[in-house]
């Protein structure tokens, strides 16, 4: 029979010291054969347990903690915004609010048309033509849902009833 919990905290947190500050492969899993002999747990879980011993761990209580947080400044730069952005919007607009599979191939054709109006630089032409419809998207994302019409569908909601139709198909500006 294994140790019980009040038994194999000390002794794991002892291990766990100990596995740390080994070195070799071969020391790391000696402590392992040993630790397994006495608590009777599973090898690949006391490697996990061993591993993060004294870490420190957000605690889960539904709010966001410091160490839930990422980290920001790092990642790769953005290439699609700021003067391309707008130029994009201009664009887009212009073409009639098309999706960006329709748009990207239109920008690509028209672009010497659309340099002199839309006062496009060369760098930011450089990334019209070289964009992809999925990026011209996730550029707009924010201003297609803005234009979007909110529910299902456009039609207006309610109950109209028979005399109330015909009065407006008879009338339909008021008076």
């Amino acid at each position: 029979m294994g140790l019980n919990m009040k038994e194999r905290k000390p002794l794991l947190r002892e291990a766990a010291k100990r596995y740390q500050e080994a070195r070799t492969k071969k020391e790391k899993s000696a402590i392992l054969d040993e630790l397994v002999g006495y608590t009777k747990m599973n090898r690949k879980y006391l490697v996990h347990v061993l591993a993060d011993a004294g870490r420190t761990k957000a605690a889960r209580t539904g709010m966001k903690t410091a160490a839930g947080k990422r980290r920001k400044g790092g990642g790769r730069k953005p290439i699609y915004s700021g003067e391309f952005a707008v130029a994009l919007r201009a664009i887009w607009a212009f073409f009639w609010y098309r999706c960006g599979k329709i748009l990207a191939p239109f920008m690509r054709k028209q672009i010497r048309f659309l340099e002199g109006p839309f006062r496009i630089s060369p760098e930011v032409r450089k990334l019209l033509l070289s964009v992809s419809p999925a990026t011209i998207d996730r550029v707009l994302r924010a201003d297609r849902k803005r234009l979007a019409l909110k529910g299902k569908s456009g039609t207006k909601p309610g109950n109209w009833s028979l005399p109330d139709y015909v009065n407006l198909v008879k009338r339909p500006y008021p008076d």
